[in-house]
């Protein structure tokens, strides 16, 4: 009886480092999901924040910050939907005209 007393004994234990090694895992996954968590929310800010600095928007950048693909605004371009500016072959938006049109185009769907 002694024998197989021993052999339970060293089974818990087995079964309790097991334990506390895959809570130290589940720990670490933890810790390592909120770091990338954290540095895609720093840098969704640092965009934002460079789009409240910045003063001329080109068409990619544009298309980031409405959030719309790059042939959405080519297509706005085309029917004259939006306000652009346009130096030789480069489209160009100022972000203030853009944010008027925005207020302007919300009203209306109102």
């Amino acid at each position: 009886m002694r024998e197989y007393d021993l052999l339970r004994i060293q089974l818990l234990k087995t079964l309790v480092q097991m334990e506390e090694q895959l809570l130290i895992s589940i720990e670490k996954e933890k810790i390592q999901s909120d770091t990338i968590a954290e540095s895609r929310d720093e840098n969704s800010t640092f965009q934002q924040d460079n789009h409240q600095m910045k003063v001329v928007f080109s068409v990619t950048e544009l298309s980031e910050y409405l959030g719309v693909s790059t042939d959405c605004i080519y297509a706005m371009v085309r029917e004259n939907q939006i306000p652009f500016v346009r130096i030789r072959r480069r489209i160009l938006f100022y972000r203030d005209s853009i944010n008027s049109w925005i207020n302007t185009t919300s009203r209306i769907l109102e």
